[in-house]
């Protein structure tokens, strides 16, 4: 009896010790594995988007081979779109322009001191508009087609004083410049628009 109990307690000490092995086979071997495995695969991804980045600029630069000035084009659109002068003028006329092709009133116009973000300048500007509201999904049409960028960061909207379905828009808008010149001649008051059948307020 006394061997029987000590071969079973052998082998349950034999199934232990294979558990034990078994497990530090897995965190000392499999997982360590796995861990350098994904290592790998995350380099390999890695390398992939870097040559596929390459492939990106080698074949721009094939492309500015076969049009040489298609580079100096793409300059002369971005300074169009963001310019170096703030063209306070510019920004109310082009604002004008695209309320007056939505069928929208222009009313005022109130921009504010420029702040520096990064390597341009930014001037929020406040717009009030009146009309009805499919007029002003056009003119959200119309700024998103301007020459220069212009984007639109807020909007509330409100009963206009002719009553339903006129509305009056509130509307944040933000435009971007490179340097400082002409900030002088920005005003602080309400500016009317123009063709528009603004008012100042």
């Amino acid at each position: 009896m006394r061997i029987k109990v000590g071969a079973g307690l052998w082998l349950l000490v034999g199934a232990l010790i294979c558990v034990i092995v078994l497990v530090l086979g897995l965190f000392l071997v499999v997982f360590p594995q796995r861990n350098k495995v994904s290592e790998v695969e995350d380099q390999i991804d890695k390398v992939e988007s870097d040559i596929q980045v390459e492939q990106n600029r080698l074949s721009q630069l094939r492309q500015l081979e076969k049009d040489p000035e298609q580079f100096t084009r793409q300059i002369e659109v971005i300074k169009r779109r963001i310019p170096e002068n703030v063209g306070l003028a510019e920004v109310i006329d082009l604002i004008d322009y695209a309320a007056e092709e939505a069928g929208m009133d222009f009313y005022s116009f109130t921009p504010s001191l420029p702040v520096a973000a990064q390597n341009y300048y930014v001037m929020t500007c406040e717009v009030v508009l009146n009309g009805r509201y499919f007029n002003l999904v056009e003119f959200f049409n119309h700024v998103e087609r301007l020459p220069r960028s212009v984007k639109v960061v807020k909007l509330q909207i409100g009963e206009a004083d002719a009553g339903l379905p006129y509305i009056k828009a509130n509307i944040t808008l933000r435009v971007f410049f490179t340097s400082t010149t002409g900030i002088e001649n920005l005003v602080t008051k309400p500016t009317g628009g123009g063709g528009g059948g603004g008012q100042e307020e």
